[in-house]
């Protein structure tokens, strides 16, 4: 009788450290899964210095002869605008 209250426990004990597992491996695979999904779909930019695209909402800003240009950095800019002589 002992014995069949220890393997039961035991059993107990198994399946809720697998499912504790599989829980805590589901949360992860989802959270992965919502900071790849945050750049889909937004508007990739061309660094005219470097030559990188980057998402435009983490693109560097700055009005070169009037028009928008955008940065990877705040160096590229500034590199960029030395070497146009602004």
């Amino acid at each position: 009788m002992i014995r069949n209250i220890l393997v039961f426990t035991l059993l107990l004990l198994v399946y809720k450290a697998v499912k504790t597992v599989v829980r805590s491996a589901t949360a992860a695979y989802n959270k992965r899964e919502d900071i790849s999904g945050d750049a889909i779909g937004e508007e990739m930019v061309l660094d005219p210095n470097c030559k990188t695209y980057l998402p435009k909402s983490r693109a560097i800003k700055r009005s070169i002869n009037g028009r928008p240009t955008y940065f990877c950095s705040s160096s590229c800019a500034a590199s960029y605008e030395e070497r146009a002589g602004r």
